[in-house]
């Protein structure tokens, strides 16, 4: 009689596969919102970067145009500046992005020039943009789109 209750004796108890079930989905309630703002933070940076490159290409546009013409500028379209460049597409036409990690520049936009990006999460953020002033914003602004 103790042979036959050891060996039905094997597997999960339906209690225990409900627990376990209600652990590991307050783990992902937990973990996925967390996982989330990481990409979030991570695409920021990288934007912060890109923004950071497109910010020395300036500078050494406008170096490049003092030693030819004896005056500093900054070009028209920020974007002009970019080489080439990995994982990243940069619309040289005016206008707002419509794709995943594009960007883009226009001056209509917003009535005033900006440099937009279209993150991963379909959000469009912007950087204001002056050639006339060499100001580029270090600070990305959500695009609200009407």
């Amino acid at each position: 009689m103790k042979n036959i209750l050891k060996n039905t004796n094997k597997g999960f108890t339906l209690i225990e596969l409900i627990m376990t079930t209600i652990i590991l989905g307050i783990l992902a309630a937990v973990a996925i919102p967390r996982y989330q703002k990481t990409l979030d933070n991570a695409e920021a940076a990288t934007e912060r970067a890109f923004v950071d490159m497109v910010w020395a290409g300036l500078e050494e546009e406008s170096h490049n145009r003092m030693l030819e013409t004896g005056l500093e500028s900054w070009p028209y379209n920020p974007l002009s500046v970019i080489g080439r460049s990995r994982n990243i597409i940069v619309t040289m036409y005016d206008g707002v992005p419509d794709e995943d990690d594009e960007w883009q520049f226009s001056v209509d936009a917003l009535d005033d020039p900006a440099l937009f990006h279209h993150r991963r999460n379909d959000e469009i953020y912007y950087f204001a943009y002056d050639s006339t002033t060499f100001e580029l914003s270090e600070v990305a602004v959500l695009h609200n789109v009407e």
